[in-house]
């Protein structure tokens, strides 16, 4: 069986179409765990309505606690071997998990991964991440995957995108590299865990099919400024270093090309701040990103890249300033 856990919060508009998509799957044996974080709109009754029309359906109510800790909560109660996820406001074709019970069935991997849609409401786009092979076992994960998939080469492209909705993972590694994960993460949740289940995965299959729909939603995108992302938006890549010395696994620059994609959503964030000084004063003062922009390859990035890459590099507070004034004038 595979348990697909939905974290809820304020999808109204949008939950209809994806717990269905859900029931609707050719694959059957299925648990549903629908994790109301707290939302103050209509979900929760709807919530329950489903629960009422379908047995596979569970509930959990919480006070609001982040993204990270409704998975927690509903990998707490969840009993499938594989355990899956779907946002509240994206969907998935009746055939995903029909595609992924195949390859367990075959294969018995830690994880199976697969291509999705990146769905703006016209033509989906496929995420077309760099696997090739349908098996890997450890000795092909080391020598095909671990290489690239944090950074393709490509800023900024992932070689293996870190979204756990376009996977299912065994139960236990999943526990393993998803409770240890600092709850307060609102940028790069997914990296968090994901990264470190494939490190320790001994083989993972995969789907080529893309059968998730990631929806674009405008209306989703923060557009006001967080003032607890400085202290927070680095754990990602902490989770991440320490996992590496664990498994004693060398990305070589790959964590620092991740570093720098963390860095500038930092800045971006801090363009929005009436007085951005105190985070420019904690980027520039973080040893970890300073020395990142010193071993990385500035050559392959966009020149706007380039040009905070070499503000960090310098720690140039003046640097930095000219360069979130570009951003205000491009984003």
């Amino acid at each position: 069986m595979i348990s697909v856990i939905v974290p809820i919060y304020k999808v109204e508009n949008y939950i209809k179409k994806c717990v269905d998509s859900i029931r609707h799957q050719t694959y059957k044996e299925l648990e549903i765990i629908l994790v109301d974080d707290g939302s103050p709109d209509n979900c929760p009754a709807i919530c329950d309505e489903y629960a009422k029309k379908d047995s596979r359906i569970q509930v959990i109510h919480k006070q609001n606690g982040g993204l990270i800790n409704a998975r927690k909560s509903g990998l707490e109660i969840a009993k499938g071997e594989y355990i899956g996820f779907v946002d509240g406001d994206d969907w998935i074709e009746p055939e995903m998990y029909e595609l992924f019970a195949q390859q367990i069935k075959k294969y018995s991997p830690d994880m199976v991964i697969s291509d999705f849609y990146y769905d703006s409401g016209t033509k989906p786009a496929n995420s077309e991440q760099l696997f090739e092979r349908e098996y890997y076992d450890k000795y092909a994960l080391e020598n095909e995957i671990y290489p690239h998939m944090l950074f393709s080469g490509t800023y900024y492209k992932f070689g293996i995108n870190p979204c756990c909705w376009s996977k299912v993972y065994k139960k236990e590694l999943l526990k393993k590299n998803l409770y240890p994960v600092d709850g307060r993460i609102k940028m790069g949740e997914d990296a968090a865990f994901t990264y470190p289940c494939l490190l320790d995965a001994e083989s993972i299959a995969t789907v080529k099919t893309p059968c998730y729909h990631y929806i674009i939603n405008p209306e989703s995108m923060t557009k006001s400024y967080d003032k607890d992302l400085k202290d927070i938006i680095f754990l990602p890549y902490a989770r991440i270093k320490e996992k590496c010395r664990e498994s004693g696994t060398d990305l070589g620059a790959q964590p620092d090309y991740y570093l720098l994609y963390l860095a500038n959503f930092l800045i971006r964030n801090e363009t929005k701040s009436k007085n951005p000084g105190e985070g420019i004063q904690k980027l520039l003062a973080n040893a970890d990103v300073r020395n990142a922009a010193k071993r990385i390859d500035r050559s392959i990035l966009p020149f706007h890249t380039k040009l905070f890459a070499f503000a960090l590099k310098m720690r140039s507070k003046m640097l930095l300033r000219s360069y979130m004034t570009l951003l205000k004038t491009v984003v």
